[in-house]
């Protein structure tokens, strides 16, 4: 018995491998071309992390950017809509979901309807931020960054 749940702890702890999320925050934040999007997608899309996903949902939206095709444009977009939903529904305290919800929020045009949680999203931020397991460091971008885009 003993023998099994310790198979079982070290198989969850397997799946949720976040040795990467910091590398992943940083690299999140410096694509800037197609490329960056591609190497960023390739180097995620085989983590066990799930607190990677709201990334990679994101980065799935912003495939978007780079196809001239209306509807794959519009096929990638609700895909990661869907997958960034999925995930927050799943976790509804999960800050950086949310953080990430609120860049892409900000960052869309607003004809495609999805705006409806950027003030939410930056409320729920603000007051939760301090008790966040991320790392202080993060934080401070994470605030800089929803203080610099929006002004509610």
């Amino acid at each position: 018995m003993k023998l099994v749940f310790s198979l079982l702890v070290l198989i969850f702890n397997l799946s949720t491998d976040c040795t990467n999320l910091e590398k992943v925050r940083d690299q999140f934040h410096t694509i800037k071309t197609k490329e960056d999007l591609k190497k960023f997608i390739d180097s995620t899309k085989d983590t066990s992390c799930s607190r990677v996903k709201p990334y990679i949902a994101s980065c799935i939206m912003k495939k978007a950017e780079y196809t001239i095709w209306p509807f794959k444009k519009l096929a990638y977009f609700n895909e990661g809509k869907k997958s960034l939903e999925d995930y927050i529904e799943e976790y509804p305290k999960d800050i950086e979901a949310k953080y990430v919800r609120f860049l892409v929020q900000t960052n869309i045009p607003d004809f495609l309807g999805y705006n409806t949680r950027i003030a939410a999203d930056k409320k729920f931020i603000k007051d939760n931020i301090a008790t966040a397991d991320i790392p202080e460091s993060y934080k401070k971008t994470i605030l800089q960054n929803i203080n610099n885009i929006s002004p509610n």
